[in-house]
């Protein structure tokens, strides 16, 4: 029977291969050059763990901030 370290182990691969094995969507920065952003509220969690208001407001933090931040899903983190 395995110990405590070998479970924790364990439980950290099973957690690290389900976050590489998502189907993360590259977000359409390209339908907003212009500055400003929309007002309508269409949350998307980004992979960095944030709630962004929408996707408009996910790629001006991904031009400010220069790291790459996808779409794990529509809606809140």
């Amino acid at each position: 029977m395995p110990g405590k370290p070998t479970f924790l182990l364990l439980l950290v691969i099973s957690c690290l291969s389900n976050v590489q094995g998502a189907n993360f969507k590259k977000p359409a920065c390209y339908n907003y050059q212009q500055p400003g952003c929309p007002f309508h509220f269409e949350p998307v969690c980004g992979s960095n763990g944030v709630t962004y208001t929408n996707e408009c407001v996910l790629c001006d933090t991904v031009r400010e901030t220069r790291k790459k931040i996808l779409i794990v899903k529509h809606g809140p983190c």
